[in-house]
């Protein structure tokens, strides 16, 4: 029985190590979501829930790497000119292939855009900030710790696909999405999955896959369209031309197109032929893994 839970050094199995992440913080995402709400209206404000959810998962993180005696860097949220550089490049990486996904069903007479009334500048920053405490709960969460103990347990393939297969699963599908914009939905988030997860890797920094995940986010809120299949409102508004959902993804957004799919997959392509810049052993270790698969 102890070998199931502990390995030959006696020390708890990665996969434990994770499964315990995900409970830890589950229960603080919750506790301080439910405190929030606790507060007067005027207060809430001020406290938006998805910065809580990422406090509460930044947390969580700290508290299962001081039980390891890590230090809070091996987390791989740093601020210094290699993660400001890395975060905007992934910033524009990720709005960049969205906008161009925009573009190609546009051009496929898709839709057009018209501008959206009563928007101000306060309506932008708010997104941006919105859209980055997101960014940042979602890759602390699937790519920060738990994903490191599965690179250790399982190696990095395997990482890659469960962790990519749980990111998919961890987005709602609308119940009145057809059966074909549902998988096409499912296969553009695990086409993501992998392709921020190759961003960890790599970099050895979570600061690429973060900027990638809230560029993408953004540009799509901006422009307008479902994220996730949940309503926006950005500067624009699509206007649909009754093309069918596979090209326009419906009312999940362009993440349900099959425009969104292929270019996905040409930056997961483009992401295992890159050797990329991690300077940590270990992340060295896991680019090798994956590019044996390429």
């Amino acid at each position: 029985m102890r070998f199931f839970f502990f390995d030959g050094d006696k020390r708890l199995r990665n996969g434990w190590k994770a499964i315990g992440f995900f409970a830890l913080m589950a229960v603080m995402v919750v506790g301080l979501i439910f405190a929030r709400r606790t507060l007067p209206d005027t207060f809430r404000r001020f406290v938006p829930e998805p910065h809580l959810a990422f406090l509460g998962a930044f947390l969580a993180s700290w508290i299962c790497l001081r039980l390891e005696g890590l230090p809070l860097a091996s987390l791989g949220l740093t601020v210094g000119r290699r993660s400001v550089r890395d975060f905007g490049l992934g910033w524009v990486g990720g709005a960049g292939i969205l906008g161009l996904t925009a573009v190609v069903v546009w051009l496929a007479d898709g839709f057009h855009l018209v501008r959206t009334a009563d928007v101000y500048a306060t309506l932008f920053l708010k997104n941006a900030w919105t859209m980055l405490a997101v960014a940042l709960f979602e890759e602390t969460i699937f790519h920060g710790y738990a994903f490191q103990r599965a690179i250790k347990g399982i190696g990095p393939v395997w990482a890659q696909l469960v962790i990519a297969v749980t990111f998919c699963l961890a987005h709602p599908f609308g119940p009145g999405m057809s059966g074909s914009t549902v998988v096409l939905a499912m296969l553009n988030i695990f086409l993501a999955g992998l392709m921020l997860g190759l961003c960890y890797l790599r970099t050895g920094s979570l600061a690429l896959p973060v900027g990638v995940h809230m560029g993408w986010n953004w540009a799509m809120g901006s422009l307008g369209f479902a994220v996730s299949g949940n309503e926006s409102k950005g500067w624009w508004t699509p206007v649909y031309h009754g093309g069918p959902e596979w090209l326009t993804g419906g009312g999940f957004g362009l993440e349900a197109s099959v425009v969104s799919v292929v270019l996905l997959g040409l930056a997961v392509v483009a992401l295992m032929r890159w050797k990329g810049s991690s300077t940590h052993p270990a992340e060295r270790r896991s680019s090798a893994g994956v590019e044996a698969v390429a």
